[in-house]
């Protein structure tokens, strides 16, 4: 047993060593495996492409039993479209990878990794071979090296007469006043004419008809000065009908930055606002000025201007896009913004919640330590029959709807701390939004967007609630806008005229139509010390409600003469001595980040700062005409203060500190950047960025990172075509803070270039895998077995772990089950007898007993005689015996004495008597011990 134990241990051991060891049964393997690189781009023509899915479907479906195919489309990318494998139902080639490249390459190790290795291996390219992406020769020689052949079906291109831009070329940068030159390359297949069209910013410059030859093409156009600022020159040229195929290659961009002096855009509110402030900076500054709605709204005009001035402009005079443009501008690009105050910005101007207050260096809500709302405004609007009617000029909306887009657009522009509520009245009125906390202004637009029309007109039974209200209310501003297009029934007007004057509450008016009570109106405006307008136009709505807005946060508006105090050291005002006076300002408060240069006799910033981003931008609030700072106009010190202002925000870029450039290749923009200091010396260890602008304004940030001395340099993905604005940054010890804008374009891709050769790829690529050329009608050609067998292993260690575990209970049993001989041979006769191979034991013959064995008998007879019916109750162990035991007689059993060897015992001899007193004390004993068991 134990040789067998020792044994069958071994086997089990040596099983899991090669069951581990991956043991295996190499054969020969005569399986061919077959991956299809299909090519999906642009530049392959229909008809190429059904003839591609029809050449791919009739060699599946034909390949022999065993034989496996995949399928790799590709294009700018390449993705498997079905895995190798030996299904013959025809695949449907539904892959879509980017069309705008062709990338043979990734297609090409794509293939190789999806090949098995137990089998023959060979990969069959479909392409016209215009590759502009990758490198497919190296990914040849990868395929060669692993012997796996490459043949080829070259397919055709899209083909026809063509002209197409081959370039634009435009000078870095020119000085401001110079000529720009471009040069433009055309190219054609054929002698033909065409129109070519300059364009400079999206604006066409010059169109003329060009004479086109047979090949390369030349021109050069002269264009007059520029403006500083970045520039972005296109090309487009349109050929006649029959003499083009494709469009997408008619087009081509260039950049240019024109250097100049600073160029600065200033936005005023109201005409002649900026006028001071133009004359300030107008020696070494350019100026323009222009009112909110001539404000560019696009990207690269607005990246044009060194810094932008904002003049007490409200937020209501600026499209959202324009905002967010301007952000864009300033803290991805750089630029400089100055915000100067007036009663129309800041927070009476309504830049809650837009992108003005996410730039700004203070914070527009008022420290209120009584937690009083600034504002409290009501708009009581008529929902009269008449108001569903729709008014000239509206182009069929409803004057109702106007009037809930003005009365959103009003609370929008106050700060959520404020208090507004809203009645709709016609024969009566009803509260839609109670005059309550403005909190989040979406859910306060959502009940104004409820208001229904229909029923009379009653404007006192509008007006008195909201008047009351008001009244009740703790707002230190309090104002009522009333909007109305009929008449009205009468009311106790001038009771509620004196109600408004006692409680210092100003009313506002609006007359819709010629059907208004313009007199009532125009009373109601005066008597109410507000504003009366008339419209006719219900679109001039949203603005008249904005304004009335404007007017209410009032509140925000500290008028006192201060002289405004120092509380830091800026370089805004190095070399100013003494501070003239101001007459007011428009109250805010410090934010975090923020540095207040300037505060009045409250507190409160006057002159703040910060790093907003790559920009920075500067807060003054008070103004810059005769309302405030009357005193500071005619200053001597006025013109330095501005510009000092204005050099600290748009933060003159670091001249020639760092030099980036960037280059395109297959879709990705490289940025390289190389920073050295003034004295020509490496600068090291810098914290560098770049910012990207697409030419749709998506942002992107890129880290660049050191990748030699002085150099940092980063990637990011550019395919979409046109212009991109970089904005590198770098920052680091010392104070080291650099920045350079430049321009890059991305062209069209040259898959829509006019040539249709692929200059002897394809052919190339059979060469260096040793692969063969294939006729597009024969679909058997990519499974001939042709190749070297390949030795296929089958792993053995299923079987071997199998075996393991089967031997292992058989292990465990031969070591804890003992079996004899003995007990073999016994199993073995009984299985013999049941087979019927041996008979069966005879059953033992009776005959009388031994008499030793019959004196055995009889003794245990009587010991089964005597024992009681039913045993005595246990007791524990250390329990003393009850009092009925100890009086009961004890009796020693009689051990019977052993008969001498060879003796015969004579039974013994008992009488009557003995045995009945025997059964007489035993049955009283048992008596006994029942009843001292129930006792118990």
């Amino acid at each position: 047993r134990r040789r067998v134990s020792l044994a069958l241990r071994i086997l089990l051991i040596t099983l899991l060593v090669l069951a581990v060891a991956g043991l295996g049964v190499a054969r020969a393997a005569d399986r061919l495996s077959v991956v299809f690189l299909v090519d999906r781009s642009d530049s392959v023509s229909a008809t190429a492409r059904a003839a591609q899915a029809d050449y791919v479907q009739s060699a599946i479906a034909d390949m022999k039993e065993g034989d496996s195919a995949g399928v790799v489309a590709f294009g700018a990318d390449a993705l498997v479209d079905r895995p190798p494998t030996t299904d013959k139902t025809p695949p449907d080639l539904a892959s879509k990878p980017g069309p705008a490249y062709t990338n043979i390459a990734d297609a090409i190790r794509l293939g190789l990794s999806i090949l098995p290795s137990d089998s023959a291996r060979r990969m069959v390219l479909l392409s016209d071979g215009k590759e502009n992406l990758g490198s497919a020769e190296w990914a040849a020689r990868l395929a060669g090296a692993n012997g796996v052949p490459l043949d080829i079906i070259s397919l055709s291109s899209l083909s026809g007469p063509e002209v197409w831009l081959d370039g634009l070329s435009a000078p870095a940068s020119v000085r401001e006043g110079e000529h720009v030159s471009l040069e433009v390359s055309v190219s054609a297949s054929l002698d033909t004419t065409a129109t070519l069209t300059i364009l400079m910013d999206g604006a066409p410059i010059t169109t003329q008809a060009v004479d086109l030859v047979s090949g390369s093409n030349k021109f050069v156009q002269q264009l007059p000065p520029a403006v500083r600022g970045f520039h972005t020159y296109s090309a487009s040229v349109d050929a006649p009908v029959g003499a083009d195929t494709r469009r997408e290659n008619n087009h081509y961009s260039a950049f240019s930055l024109v250097l100049g002096k600073p160029r600065v855009l200033l936005v005023e509110g109201h005409d002649g606002e900026a006028s001071a402030l133009q004359a300030a900076l107008a020696p070494g500054v350019e100026a323009n000025v222009v009112p909110p709605s001539a404000m560019p709204t696009d990207l690269s005009a607005l990246a044009g201007y060194d810094g932008i001035i904002l003049v007490n402009v409200p937020a209501s005079s600026l499209a959202q896009t324009t905002m967010s443009n301007l952000q864009i501008v300033v803290r991805d690009l750089g630029k400089g913004l100055v915000v100067v105050g007036g009663d129309e910005s800041y927070a009476a101007g309504g830049y809650f919640r837009t992108p003005l207050e996410a730039m700004l260096p203070v914070d527009l809500h008022l420290p209120s330590k009584l937690n009083i709302p600034s504002v409290g405004m009501v708009l009581v609007i008529d929902r009269s029959g008449s108001m569903e009617m729709a008014h000239s000029g509206t182009v069929g909306v409803k004057k109702i709807e106007l009037a809930k887009e003005a009365a959103s657009l009003a609370v929008s522009q106050l700060s959520d701390r404020d208090y507004a509520g809203v009645i709709t009245f016609d024969s009566g009125a009803d509260w839609v939004v109670p005059l309550q906390a403005l909190g989040d202004p979406a859910d306060f637009k959502s009940k104004i967007g409820s208001i229904s029309s229909g029923g009379g007109t009653n404007i006192y039974a509008g007006l008195a609630p909201a008047v009351d209200a008001l009244v009740a209310s703790k707002a230190k501003s309090k104002h009522i806008v009333l909007l109305t297009d009929g008449d009205s029934e009468g009311g106790d007007y001038d009771g509620l005229i004196k109600k408004m004057s006692d409680n210092e509450i100003t009313l506002s008016t609006v007359a819709v139509g010629i059907d208004a009570n313009t007199n009532l109106m125009q009373y109601l405006a005066q008597q109410g010390k507000g504003n009366y307008y008339y419209t006719e136009d219900g679109n001039a709505l949203p603005q008249i409600f904005a304004h009335e807005s404007h007017i209410a946060s009032r509140s925000y508006l500290i008028e006192h003469p201060f002289e405004p105090a120092r509380t830091s050291a800026s370089p805004i005002l190095e070399g100013i001595g003494g501070l003239p006076e101001l007459q007011g300002y428009v109250g805010t408060s410090p934010r975090a980040g923020g540095q207040v240069a300037l505060v009045s006799d409250a507190g409160d910033p006057v002159l703040a700062q910060w790093q907003y981003g790559l920009g920075r931008v500067v807060a003054w609030t008070s103004d810059a005409k005769g309302q405030w700072a009357s005193q500071w106009v005619g200053w001597s010190d006025f013109a330095r203060f501005w510009s000092q202002a204005l050099r600290w925000a748009t933060a003159t870029e670091a001249g020639g500190a760092l030099q980036p450039q960037v280059s395109l290749e297959g879709g990705v923009a490289h940025i390289t950047v190389d920073a050295t200091s003034p004295d020509g010396q490496y600068l090291n260890n810098l914290q560098s960025s770049a910012v990207v602008v697409a030419p749709d304004n998506i942002t992107s940030t890129v880290a660049l990172r050191q990748t030699a001395a002085g150099r940092y340099e980063g990637s990011l993905p550019a395919t979409q075509e046109g212009a991109y604005l970089v904005r590198v940054g770098a920052t680091g010890g010392d104070k080291v803070s650099l920045s350079r804008t430049i321009g890059v374009v991305v062209p069209y891709s040259p898959e829509y270039r006019g040539d249709a050769t692929d200059n002897g790829l394809m052919a190339r690529l059979a060469n260096l895998t040793s692969g063969r050329t294939l006729a597009p009608d024969d679909p058997a050609a990519p499974f001939v077995h042709n190749l070297p067998g390949v030795r296929s292993t089958t792993p053995l260690w299923p079987l071997l772990l199998l075996l393991a575990i089967l031997l292992l209970p058989f292990d465990i049993g031969l070591r804890r089950v003992s079996v004899s001989r003995g007990d073999i041979r016994e199993w073995l006769g009984q299985a013999r007898q049941k087979l019927g191979l041996a008979p069966r034991r005879p059953a033992l013959a009776g005959g009388p007993a031994s008499p030793e064995i019959a004196a055995m008998m009889r003794a245990r007879s009587r010991v089964r005689d005597r024992r009681p019916v039913e045993a005595p109750v246990l007791r524990e162990a250390s329990e003393e015996p009850s009092a009925w035991a100890r009086d009961l007689p004890r009796r020693e059993p009689a051990i019977p004495k052993p008969p001498e060897l060879g003796a015969i015992p004579a039974p013994p001899a008992t009488s009557e008597k003995t045995t009945e007193s025997a059964e007489t004390d035993d049955e009283s004993l048992a008596a006994r011990l029942r009843r001292a068991r129930e006792r118990r």
